[in-house]
């Protein structure tokens, strides 16, 4: 999905979160489905490239100043933006699995359901993946 067309559907929606939900939701199964494919699969570096995309428009909409989300949590996701990108070149390059993004998506997913990990914690678990 584009970054206009995230914006858009996010404009045209009345519960943002839902939205956001099943953005991730989508491309979250995309990875699950592809994650034992070889690193150079096109449907993989597909999911990947739109995980990608999907938390760079996050990472945007989080560092603009009429950003209402509390500034902790700000930081944290802007954190967890650059794991995600970090870990995704390790997958690409065929050194790491997609395990990692799964997991930090799923608990984007919970947040935006009411549930919350602290990020903190999945950028201290990034840690322990592929080192």
């Amino acid at each position: 999905m584009s970054i206009a067309a995230y914006h858009q559907t996010i404009a045209e929606s009345d519960d943002p979160r839902k939205i956001e939900y099943r953005v991730f939701l989508r491309i979250t199964l995309a990875l699950e489905r592809n994650g034992s494919a070889d690193w150079r699969s096109s449907d993989l570096k597909d999911a990947l490239w739109r995980n990608l995309e999907l938390w760079n428009t996050l990472r945007a909409d989080l560092l603009e100043d009429g950003n209402a989300l509390p500034e902790a949590l700000r930081a944290g996701l802007v954190s967890l933006s650059f794991t995600v990108e970090r870990h995704s070149q390790r997958v690409l390059r065929g050194e790491g699995g997609v395990d990692l993004l799964v997991d930090i998506n799923r608990a984007v997913m919970q947040g935006l359901q009411g549930a919350r990990q602290p990020a903190r914690e999945l950028v201290t678990e990034d840690l322990s993946y592929g080192a």
